[in-house]
Parts: C-alpha cells; sequence; structure tokens
C-alpha cells in the first residue's frame, strides 16, 4: 500500500449548519439570580461589613485613605447584604414565586 496516497488525499469541507437563533419571544433564561447567588452575595457582603468593623477596632491610628475604604466597604456590603434579602423575601430568584419561568 502507498501512503502517500492516503496522505495527499482532501477532505471536502462540509458547510456548517446554521445555528439556531433564539425566538425573540421567548427569553433565553430567568432574569433572576439562583439562590446560591444570592447566598454568596449576602455572605460577602457580610464580610465586607466585618472587615470595616475590624479597621475600626483596631488599635491602629487610620489614615483618610482607611476611613474612605471603611465607609465604602459599609456602603457596599449593606447594600449587598440588604439586596440580597429583599431578593430572598420577595422570591425574586429562580423557582421563586416572581419567577415566571418555573
Amino acid at each position: 500500500m502507498d501512503s502517500n496516497q492516503i496522505e495527499d488525499a482532501e477532505f471536502e469541507e462540509l458547510d456548517p449548519e446554521p445555528e439556531a437563533e433564539p425566538e425573540p419571544d421567548k427569553p433565553s433564561g430567568s432574569a433572576y439570580p439562583t439562590q446560591v447567588v444570592l447566598t454568596i452575595r449576602t455572605i460577602v457582603g457580610g464580610y465586607l461589613v466585618y472587615l470595616a468593623y475590624q479597621i475600626i477596632t483596631s488599635g491602629n491610628e487610620i489614615s483618610t485613605w482607611m476611613w474612605a475604604a471603611v465607609i465604602l466597604f459599609i456602603v457596599a456590603g449593606a447594600a449587598l447584604v440588604v439586596m440580597s434579602v429583599k431578593h430572598f423575601i420577595c422570591g425574586e430568584y429562580e423557582g421563586g414565586k416572581k419567577d415566571e419561568n418555573h
């Protein structure tokens, strides 16, 4: 057998199939986050508030930049916790009472 014939053979390229486009009337997925994502957001927000508390209660002198970080941590952490808990209570998560796709 001659191996050159096999190596020199060209393969016919098939036309790629057109990708199916989603229908505009149907949403591609839920617009709400999952319960796991909301839980992680709550934990991260609580940790940010805890870090701010640790900085405030440390015995070291706190500079202006550190106060800016403390304020940012408190605002961001509190916002994450409040919004995540609100979403939990209102059922605004995948499979929740406000999710129309469940």
